[in-house]
């Protein structure tokens, strides 16, 4: 129960942590920059419609920002099949008497895309995108549009939580 709940809160947590410590911390410096980048859509967006501005990308990957970056990447790339992610969420969840290599051999046979499988790994990530289509929908269809972008507000958001100090890199 504790681990459940553990998986449970800890994302929402730190992305309310990533929030808190960040918005009091901008200076007038970063709200102008802010400002002028999202008054200007970016130059390589590959999209139909209007692209989403820097701020609404940095809104959008607030949750997964302080994750690791392997973490990040598969959590970005998965995205984009948002059906799959369901699909995925739901064997996961049909089959949670699998672990370990029973658990990565079953879902080596699914014809999912691999972003999708190495994310059955971490099935609280996994459920959470699932349980949150809408948002796993947007993150996809602005990771696809408009990748560097949304690596950019990651690395703003990751920058802002270090500037406060609440970010601290694992290497030595």
């Amino acid at each position: 129960m504790i681990a459940t709940l553990c998986e449970t809160i800890l994302p929402c947590l730190l992305s309310l942590l990533l929030i808190t410590v960040t918005m009091p911390q901008a200076g007038a410096l970063m709200m102008v920059q802010e400002q002028q980048s999202a008054s200007t859509p970016s130059s390589n967006y590959t999209g139909q419609g209007t692209p989403e501005t820097a701020q609404e990308l940095q809104a959008l990957v607030a949750p997964i920002a302080l994750y690791p970056d392997a973490l990040v990447a598969q959590i970005l790339s998965g995205a984009t099949f948002p059906d799959q992610i369901a699909v995925a969420n739901n064997w996961l969840i049909q089959n949670k008497n699998l672990t370990g290599n029973s658990l990565t051999q079953a879902v080596n046979g699914q014809s999912w895309d691999p972003s999708v499988k190495a994310l059955t790994q971490f099935p609280s990530v996994l459920n959470n995108m699932a349980q949150n289509m809408a948002w796993t929908s947007q993150l996809g269809e602005a990771y696809h549009n408009q990748a560097a972008d949304v690596m950019t507000a990651i690395q703003t958001l990751r920058a802002q939580a270090k500037a406060a100090g609440n970010l601290k890199s694992g290497r030595r």
